[in-house]
């Protein structure tokens, strides 16, 4: 359970947007433990998020996901990366802004297609022959909960892994300064 008066450090966005590495990056130098919600996945079903699209679905994995985030975001003193429709549900959203600030790692949809490859382990791109056209509508359709979900934005395309930490660390000093605890809920 988080009681920590220091929030947790989230970073949200789309698949290829530094979101893992970035965050690695940030724990080091904050001094705090790093969680990948998509690994969590992967370590508690012993297979692959591609593994997991194709055996349950979308929905399946969003209810792992989910599972994971709660879990990750339970404990304080964490960098959390999540995976790119982590946002997508409500209660994930509430649940990451609840215990930690939130930073969403923008990104072109150029420099996505690039940092993705072929696509072969990115479910949502696997069999798209236009990937350009499929990442382009992906982040149109959830730029409005990465907006809802973070307390601010990082634009990350043309930096170095190195300046796009610096700058989420900036931010996020800057935030946690006004940063509290929510209220809790009535009975």
């Amino acid at each position: 359970m988080v009681t920590s008066l220091t929030p947790n450090l989230v970073l949200v966005g789309f698949m290829g947007s530094g979101k893992s590495t970035i965050g690695r990056r940030c724990a080091h130098d904050l001094g705090y433990g790093f969680v990948d919600t998509d690994s969590i996945i992967e370590a508690q079903e012993r297979t692959s998020v591609a593994e997991i699209f194709a055996a349950r679905g979308e929905s399946g994995f969003r209810d792992l996901e989910t599972a994971a985030v709660e879990e990750a975001a339970s404990r304080d003193h964490r960098v959390i990366a999540t995976g790119g429709g982590a946002v997508l549900r409500q209660s994930n959203r509430e649940a990451l802004r609840r215990t930690g600030i939130v930073i969403w790692l923008r990104i072109t949809p150029e420099e996505i297609v690039a940092r993705c490859g072929d696509g072969r382990t990115r479910p949502l791109l696997a069999r798209s022959e236009d990937r350009l056209e499929r990442v382009t509508a992906l982040l149109q359709e959830r730029e409005p909960a990465y907006a809802a979900a973070a307390h601010r934005q990082v634009c990350s395309t043309g930096l170095t892994r190195r300046e796009a930490a610096q700058r989420v660390l900036r931010v996020y000093d800057e935030l946690k300064r006004t940063w509290c605890l929510p209220a809790p809920s009535a009975p």
